[in-house]
């Protein structure tokens, strides 16, 4: 399959919304489903640096992916424990998911590396990801990501929702 990446527009976030609530049943993701403020307030993130979508040759969306700002909270502090570096240098991985019409297509993977490639231009790449998810867990694992550690989710505490948190290695470091 054919694709290109590009940076997201304001006007593909009524498709990233469908897209995301067509995903979300087979992908659990985001847990909370319908998401407390919308779609589109998961999509666009406070502290979001840069957002791609993978789009097809005939204008369909495919995937989506973003970089935002780590904050001071817990994951902020034990990502930046294990790569040594200030958490303003940590540049988050988020919001990624694709269609899943086009499972093993390698838009998934195209969106991630992506990502990381920009999140690695100025900083340091994190994740976290619902522990439970092995999917995307094994994907982020064969890409060198390493769990560092495994917590609560602090944004859902009603649900005792484990999530890793996810570095990727560089220079023999975390």
């Amino acid at each position: 399959m054919e694709f290109t990446i590009r940076p997201r527009v304001p006007g593909d976030l009524p498709a990233l919304a469908e897209l995301l609530e067509r995903q979300q049943p087979a992908s659990r993701y985001p847990f909370v489903w319908p998401f407390p403020g919308g779609a589109e307030s998961f999509l666009v993130r406070d502290g979001e640096l840069a957002s791609w979508v993978a789009e097809a040759a005939d204008g369909t969306l495919l995937g989506h992916v973003a970089v935002t700002h780590a904050d001071g909270g817990i994951e902020g502090r034990l990502w930046s424990e294990a790569v040594g570096a200030p958490v303003e240098e940590l540049r988050c991985v988020s919001v990624l998911f694709t269609d899943p019409r086009h499972a093993g297509s390698g838009v998934g993977s195209a969106l991630l590396d992506h990502a990381t490639q920009a999140a690695s231009g100025d900083g340091w790449p994190v994740l976290d990801v619902v522990a439970s998810a092995e999917r995307p867990v094994q994907l982020y694992q064969r890409r060198g990501w390493r769990i560092i550690a495994t917590i609560s989710a602090p944004w859902h505490p009603e649900l005792d929702l484990p999530i890793h948190l996810m570095v990727l290695p560089r220079d023999g470091a975390a």
